[in-house]
């Protein structure tokens, strides 16, 4: 049975950045509790925080067989062959994973969630809430940039953590 204050332990690893104790402390909870999804999750994120991209690929790829439709699995294999200057068609998967990358799309994308909503949303909102599940490329400062280059949007409360986006007025033309 696991120990409530198990967590401790873990964020004390992340909180030193000691990523190789993260491992092996991840790798001893996940022998010990190898049906929990939690303790693989954290053992892969251990992985990629210790830079061991390899390691990762092969331990994500096993639970990807087993959870072809798990995101998380899913995305940190894309962070490992990213992080090794590959691409995401350099891994077999079961269940292809969705990744945005900044394109046309996403401008559009952003413009159908903010119609017809009065407030103005956060860059992180947008960041998050659009692509919820999906394999974002882009950092919400990267969004934020592009989206200013639209002008279809009005940035509002600009700057990098405060930012909030909404759909730019149109204007009404006068006729004489």
């Amino acid at each position: 049975m696991r120990d409530f204050e198990d967590w401790e332990d873990h964020y004390a690893f992340h909180q030193s950045k000691d990523y190789r104790g993260l491992v092996a402390y991840c790798e001893s909870d996940f022998k010990h509790y190898p049906s929990d999804l939690d303790a693989a999750h954290r053992l892969a994120e251990a992985y990629i925080l210790d830079k061991q991209f390899r390691k990762a690929i092969l331990f994500c790829g096993r639970m990807h067989r087993r959870f072809p439709s798990d995101e998380s699995f899913q995305h940190f294999i894309l962070d490992a062959l990213f992080a090794l200057g590959k691409s995401e068609h350099d891994f077999d998967w079961l269940v292809h994973p969705t990744i945005v990358r900044l394109d046309a799309g996403v401008r559009d994308k952003c413009c159908e969630f903010l119609k017809g909503k009065r407030k103005p949303r956060s860059i992180d909102e947008l960041h998050c809430t659009v692509w919820l599940g999906d394999y974002v490329v882009f950092t919400a400062e990267e969004l934020l940039d592009y989206l200013r280059a639209d002008a279809r949007f009005l940035i509002v409360e600009d700057g990098p953590y405060y930012a909030k986006v909404k759909v730019a007025p149109k204007r009404r033309s006068r006729q004489k």
